[in-house]
Parts: C-alpha cells; structure tokens; sequence
C-alpha cells in the first residue's frame, strides 16, 4: 500500500525494515515483555500491520486481518506514549475501514480488555458495538497422547445446524472463538471447517480443534466448543490437541463463572491480557 497523508498522519504497511522502529513503539508503549514482539516477524510478513506516521516518527500501529466468515479482525493497537489523545488510533480506523471497504470486507471485528476504558470510548466513537463478552483461556500439553488415533469427523447438516443453537453458542451472544479471532457461526461456515479436518466428534462433544501454528514460541492449537459439557468438551480436546502436536490449546469461553471455573480444575488458566475481553463489531459501509 502506498503511504497515504491525512492531515497531520501518513499511513503505510509495514516491511523488514521497520522492524526496529516497530519494536521500539511496542516497547514504549506496553513495555519490554509486549507479546507481540515475539510474532512480531510473522505479522509483517502478512502485510497487514497499517503503521501510523508524524514525519519520520512511527506513532501508532494496529494489526489487520481478513478471517474466514468474511470479516476482518483488528488487533495489536499501538500509540506511543507522546502520542496518546491526539487522533492517532481513530487515523489507524479510518485507514483500515477505507482499505476493508475496497476489499468488500465486512464487518470489522476486535476485542479490547473489559477494564480499559479509553480503548472502549475509542471503539464506540468509531462506531463499535459490543457483541459479547469472553475469557482467554489455555493449557500447556506436557503429557504424551494415548496410543489410539484420533481423526477429524464427518457430521450430518442437522447436527452442524443444531450446533448453532447451543449453550456456548448461545451464551456468546451467537459469535464463536476460532484462533485469534471472532466469528458469526453459520451452517456453510461450519461445513466449511469441517471439510479443513478441524471437526471432532466425541461422544459427548462437537469440537473445532485447528491444526498447530507456531505464531508464538510453541506450536499452538485452538479449541472451539460448538456443543457438549465443558469438562468433557476440554478434556477430550486436550487428547485431539496432543495427536496434532500442539504444545498449547488455546480457547475463548463465554465469560461464564461455572465455565471457567470448570476449565481452571481442569490446568486451563486465564492470561491477564484476556481475563475479560469485550468483542466489539462494526459493519463497514
């Protein structure tokens, strides 16, 4: 994408070369443990982090993708501490929501941590709206997998259509987590999934379980209850998630107290970054 000037900003795509300007605005702004320093490489490499320039000075970024069900998610916002209240994000919007109207991408998704304040009056005056609440939950997978093969399954349209009317579907407000993202389940979507080896049956359970990205420093899973009891749903995706190799399995529950107390009497435990997430939705026009 060629830079593009708005007023005192200039918007441009992030190469190999702004690496280190990128890591220098993360640390300022989060400080030197910022998880995105680690993914850091594999995020420019999508072409998708919009960075915000004043002159030479890098002033803000924020991450942008395009998911599976058509939408696009936002993630990684940045603004260095100089910067903060001076338009900085809301430049970082307008660029994106122009980049997802050309694309015919739409609705734009992202979720910002329930205590932060200014990140929700930024979202709702760019025309966000809340669509639901979650925890980010995960496991560390230390133990080998049983001897006994697991394979993806093969479900009738009438268990995927009966999916979306589920307790974890209905308690997140009709969205599904999937990987880092946010979703509106639908009966193609499911069948989609389901024809990429991502759906498990058990014989309690209607699982997603992806296969592992090492996005991060392991190789990592991430786990979607479509329908079933949460114990026995992760549990069972713990043993599909060593069969894959993943290291970690990683899921969004509804933001439910017996959910997630459920899943910590299980070894899953709530990352502070993701210990309450509000999802946020904008259709693009």
């Amino acid at each position: 994408m060629p830079a593009k000037q708005l007023g005192q900003f200039k918007a441009t795509i992030a190469t190999r070369s702004d690496r280190s300007l990128i890591i220098r605005l993360c640390r300022r702004a989060t400080g030197p443990n910022d998880y995105v320093l680690i993914a850091l490489r594999n995020v420019i490499d999508r072409n998708g982090l919009f960075l915000a320039w004043h002159g030479s000075d890098l002033v803000g970024m924020t991450n942008f993708e395009p998911c599976i069900d058509g939408s696009g998610w936002l993630s990684m916002a940045r603004t260095d501490p100089a910067w903060r209240h001076q338009g900085v994000a809301t430049f970082l919007q307008q660029q994106i929501n122009t980049h997802a109207k050309k694309e015919h991408i739409t609705p734009l998704r992202l979720w910002t941590i329930s205590t932060n304040k200014a990140s929700i009056q930024l979202c709702e005056k760019g025309g966000f709206r809340k669509a639901c609440e979650a925890a980010h939950i995960s496991a560390s997978l230390t133990t080998k997998p049983k001897n006994h093969a697991i394979y993806p399954s093969h479900a009738p349209r009438t268990l995927i259509e009966s999916c979306l009317r589920s307790n974890y579907i209905t308690k997140m407000n009709g969205y599904i987590g999937r990987k880092w993202h946010f979703l509106k389940p639908t009966t193609k979507l499911l069948t989609r999934l389901e024809r990429e080896g991502e759906l498990y049956i058990t014989e309690d359970s209607v699982l997603l379980v992806t296969k592992p990205e090492k996005r991060f420093r392991h190789p990592q899973s991430s786990l979607t209850i479509l329908s079933g009891p949460p114990g026995k749903s992760l549990r069972a995706a713990k043993e599909i998630a060593r069969h894959l190799n993943a290291r970690i399995l990683s899921a969004y529950l509804p933001y439910d107290r017996y959910q997630l107390s459920v899943a910590k009497k299980l070894g899953y435990r709530r990352q502070a970054w993701g210990k309450h997430c509000y999802v946020y939705e904008k259709q693009v026009h």
